[in-house]
């Protein structure tokens, strides 16, 4: 799926001024989504993540009244700087797909937007087998519906710090923006425990954040590496 978008504020951070005019975007589901949050938005190419749930028949689906529903994680992303295929490689390996899950909730999805997307996947299922020795379990779904999850479980891990979302709501007073934020999808995978120092170091004077917080992400990161 492709989207056009259009920025026009510019009291933002200088990583979010400067999103790619065409985006795709690649669903997927990976047991609980606040994991694969942080793990997709360390990731260099990935403009945006939100985290909801697809895949079920219950009409507006909750936390507490999801029905049938996976937890899923959306991620546009530009195609110039990271493939479909870089990000199923993500998928693939950042769990186990072969896994026996107690609730559907936390059922290994893949939904596939276009036919191009849908050869892929179908393409890649069996490697994971291979190497595994065991029956993939993921699910292979065409993708309808996205329902966003409740705003508590958006960038659940950034949202835990007070002295980084005084900061992000300066920026976004609107929620919307916020859990569309590349900053804030950097920020909450560096504190998920994806990235490195390096990496941090690079992206930090986008970021849009005060310069003392460069120290303060900087250890969490060390210590999330120990």
């Amino acid at each position: 799926m492709s989207q056009i978008i259009t920025k026009t504020s510019s009291v933002i951070p200088t990583i979010d001024s400067s999103i790619p005019q065409y985006i795709e975007t690649f669903t997927c589901a990976m047991g609980c989504f606040w994991g694969p949050d942080c793990r997709f938005g360390a990731t260099d190419g990935v403009v945006r993540t939100r985290v909801g749930y697809a895949g079920g028949t219950t009409e507006e689906p909750t936390y507490y009244n999801l029905g049938d529903h996976i937890e899923t994680i959306q991620i546009d992303y530009d195609p110039e700087k990271i493939s479909f295929e870089q990000l199923l490689d993500i998928f693939w390996n950042g769990h186990k797909p072969t896994r026996t899950v107690w609730k559907r909730q936390y059922a290994s999805a893949l939904f596939f937007h276009n036919e191009h997307q849908e050869k892929i996947v179908r393409e890649t299922r069996d490697t994971p087998s291979s190497k595994l020795g065991e029956e993939v379990r993921t699910e292979l779904i065409p993708f309808t519906k996205f329902y966003l999850a409740e705003m508590y479980h958006q960038k659940y891990h950034l949202q835990g710090y007070e002295e980084l979302m005084s900061e992000y709501r300066s920026f976004y007073p609107s929620l919307g923006d916020f859990i569309n934020s590349t900053s804030a999808a950097r920020v909450n995978g560096f504190i998920g425990g994806y990235g490195d120092v390096s990496q941090f170091q690079e992206v930090f004077p986008q970021l849009g954040l005060s310069e003392e917080k460069e120290d303060f992400l900087k250890n969490i990161i060390k210590r999330n590496q120990r």
